[in-house]
């Protein structure tokens, strides 16, 4: 019979102890039921503010920061920000030169069939 009963106990075991320890909690929960949660504070509305001017400190925070100015950023960085500016220059005044080279041929090639054409009036060529 204990044999019986072990055997019982192994293939009902789960089972039973998961019957068991539900019965436990709905009983414990049941005898001493789970104190309801304090009310929340109700807070008071924000004051409401004047319409003045922001103060210069605020209004200073809109204002971009000057890289040479302020020891936070950098030198490495401002120095790539001045090659990426002197590159852009150079990129524009090559797009100028090419344009001018341009114009002159044009000119050059009107003027060998007998037409007049001045490349300053299509591209302002610097003096």
């Amino acid at each position: 019979m204990r044999d019986f009963i072990a055997c019982m106990f192994i293939w009902l075991g789960e089972p039973v102890r998961r019957t068991l320890r539900t019965a436990y909690q709905r009983g414990r929960t049941w005898i001493a039921s789970t104190p309801t949660p304090a009310p929340r504070p109700v807070l008071d509305d924000p004051p409401a503010y004047s319409a003045r001017p922001l103060p210069e400190h605020v209004l200073a925070r809109r204002v971009p920061i000057d890289g040479h100015e302020v020891r936070f950023v950098r030198p490495y960085y401002r120095v790539h920000e001045q090659a990426r500016a002197a590159a852009q220059v150079r990129r524009i005044q090559t797009t100028q030169v090419r344009r001018i080279r341009v114009e002159r041929r044009t000119a050059v090639a009107l003027e060998s069939l007998g037409i007049d054409y001045d490349p300053t009036l299509a591209v302002r060529i610097p003096a």
